[in-house]
């Protein structure tokens, strides 16, 4: 899942206007953000299959410090005390935490029984309801429940910047999910990493400059 994040991140923001935007749009994203980071260092890998560009054939091997719903929320914990000092504010770190938690929740939605539950352990439970093997309707499903979110607790002021910028942003992910083209054109595990933590600082952007 990539845009329907910012559906938690709206209404994090509509239950609590008074909170910071950037905070909550990092939040909602930081395991995603950390991904990347991770797997450059060799602590967590993907498989990315060259010859299928769909995001259902991309396998998650290993990723139990950002992806992880016990470990992950544990370490998740360590930025959430950070924004909270940094805004002077318990009440900000606690959002930053379930923004965090709401990514591992939408995310076993759509992954494929690959979201590991407690983040240790060759036992460990993996979950995933599956939605990402039925591509097409994935796509449309994501950005519906982003509009739907948005269009219930989003000022109407801030429609046109949320619902145009966020199709944009989807539409960007458009050949993962109907495959226009017979290769992966992203091809590597670094490749794809790099372009999940481009695509989620765009987004943080975009999400900034609409909520306002």
């Amino acid at each position: 899942m990539y845009i329907g994040h910012y559906a938690a991140a709206a209404v994090i923001l509509a239950v609590a206007p008074e909170a910071p935007v950037l905070p909550i749009a990092v939040a909602v994203a930081w395991p995603d953000i950390v991904w990347p980071a991770l797997v450059f260092a060799g602590k967590e890998s993907v498989h990315v299959d060259r010859d299928d560009p769909l995001q259902s054939r991309v396998k998650f091997t290993s990723y139990p410090y950002s992806h992880s719903l016990v470990l992950g929320s544990v370490i998740s914990l360590v930025p959430a005390l950070l924004a909270g000092a940094i805004y002077q504010s318990v009440f900000v770190g606690a959002l930053f935490w379930i923004g965090v938690l709401s990514h591992w929740l939408l995310d076993a939605v759509v992954h494929l029984r690959d979201l590991p539950v407690l983040g240790w352990g060759s036992d460990d439970r993996r979950v995933g309801l599956g939605l990402w093997a039925r591509p097409r309707l994935a796509f449309a499903l994501e950005y519906t429940f982003f509009a739907v979110t948005v269009l219930l607790v989003a000022p109407q002021t801030m429609f046109v910047g949320l619902l145009g910028g966020g199709l944009l942003l989807h539409l960007f992910n458009i050949n993962s999910f109907f495959g226009f083209t017979k290769k992966n054109p992203v091809g590597t595990p670094k490749r794809f990493a790099t372009l999940a933590l481009v695509g989620y600082i765009f987004a943080i952007i975009w999400f900034m400059m609409s909520w306002r």
